[in-house]
């Protein structure tokens, strides 16, 4: 069953490693549950879910779709077994530069990504609402750290906390967003 769904306008991170002239987009499909708005659990019984991306240019007076030339150029396969998961974050209250942990199982992430550094992590970044946690000082230096199908953690840094209403914790990997076990997620406060 075919359904179309918009997703999200590109991020500038997006449109900075794009290569338009080239006819290359870079794009990250944003969370299954962000893109159809519904919650993580909704998605449990689903292993795998396949889209063709296309992209909507807004060219003056109409708005154009592009398509891949070769459609299978534009398929995007998810695969539950490939997507990691966020458990919880300890301690659940953070302040500017304070120390939490983050609590994830990186599932079979850990065999598509490839010819990292050896101070990289397999991950992008982690945060929590719009605030970026620092693993420079606190994480591993090693990718064969992080074992698939279970839990792991990694130590960071709070960077400076706007206060919001948005305090959910995020991951982004190499492939792409985290899943957060809601049900067991511990969420950060301000006490």
């Amino acid at each position: 069953m075919a359904t179309t769904v918009p997703g999200p306008p590109m991020t500038e991170e997006d449109i900075f490693n794009s290569q338009t002239v080239a006819g290359l987009i870079g794009y990250r499909l944003p969370s299954i549950p962000y893109l159809f708005n519904l919650p993580e659990e909704k998605f449990d019984h689903y292993q795998t879910m396949t889209f063709w991306v296309s992209v909507v240019a807004h060219i003056d007076p109409v708005d154009t779709t592009l398509a891949c030339k070769e459609k299978n150029n534009c398929k995007i396969l998810y695969r539950r077994s490939y997507t990691p998961t966020i458990y919880h974050i300890a301690p659940r209250v953070t302040y500017y530069e304070s120390e939490t942990e983050v609590w994830f199982d990186p599932a079979s992430t850990m065999s598509l990504i490839k010819d990292l550094e050896t101070d990289e992590l397999p991950f992008i970044n982690a945060k929590i609402g719009d605030n970026l946690i620092d693993f420079e000082n606190g994480g591993t230096t090693s990718t064969s750290y992080f074992s698939g199908w279970s839990k792991n953690g990694v130590r960071g840094q709070i960077g400076e906390n706007s206060i919001g209403k948005n305090q959910n914790v995020t991951m982004m990997w190499e492939t792409g967003n985290a899943a957060v076990a809601t049900q067991q997620a511990t969420f950060c406060n301000f006490d």
